[in-house]
């Protein structure tokens, strides 16, 4: 318990004097996406699929991404598989969640985590990897949701769901499969980087900045379909 204290309050130091002074071009984002079999958390749900990319200079590193199937040790409902395309059999001889912990928080590092509605995402991976250093972090890491910037830049809208917002920029999205880890990061990390030049076009240098801007956007309360 007090090794997890001390490394909670070691982190925030770190990051607070990193991101009060790096300006946005120089911030390195991880942007992060799960499937799961179900979406409530407080159910025996669990990840059967994740996917991680990189940004480094504002620019998505095609070279750098994580992307692998889970076994949840649970049957993934019909339903479910009828939403990522994830069946039984293709899970069945993956590893679990734990087991690929190490992998995933070497990946992240001290980075930023982004995501479309990141904290399902993050709280999903809390519970899976339960007693790892990979939940300890979990715990602590800074991150931006992309609904809530989306919301902030544009508190107007009624829709924040994926798909839709990337037509309405003109962003490319035919070219990923919706709602698979992978295809949902490329299209979550096109939607961040708009939304970046946006926010920087309002005065927004660093990271610091972008978070506490992106805060605004929690008090937009009527999300229709958001993941």
């Amino acid at each position: 318990m007090a090794k997890n204290i001390f490394e909670k309050i070691r982190y925030y130091i770190e990051t607070k004097r990193l991101f009060k002074d790096l300006d946005l071009e120089n911030t390195n984002f991880v942007i992060l996406d799960t499937e799961t079999t179900g979406l409530d958390i407080k159910k025996n749900e669990k990840i059967i699929s994740l996917a991680c990319l990189k940004i480094k200079n504002l620019k998505i590193q095609q070279g750098q991404i994580l992307d692998f199937l889970i076994n949840p040790k649970i049957k993934i409902p019909d339903y479910s598989t009828k939403i990522h395309n994830i069946t039984n059999e293709d899970v069945k001889d993956q590893p679990e969640l734990f087991s690929k912990a190490d992998q995933i928080l070497s990946f992240i590092k001290k980075n930023i985590l982004v995501g479309h509605n990141i904290k399902f995402d993050i709280d999903f991976i809390k519970k899976d990897a339960k007693g790892t250093n990979l939940e300890n972090r979990m715990k602590i890491i800074k991150s931006i949701d992309t609904i809530n910037l989306t919301a902030a830049l544009y508190p107007d809208l009624n829709n924040y769901e994926l798909s839709y917002l990337c037509q309405k920029f003109d962003l490319k999205y035919d070219d990923q499969l919706r709602h698979s880890a992978l295809g949902d990061c490329w299209l979550t990390g096109r939607l961040f980087l708009y939304l970046v030049n946006k926010a920087k076009n309002q005065g927004i240098k660093n990271v610091d900045q972008l978070i506490k801007f992106c805060n605004q956007g929690k008090d937009i309360k009527q999300f229709s379909n958001v993941h």
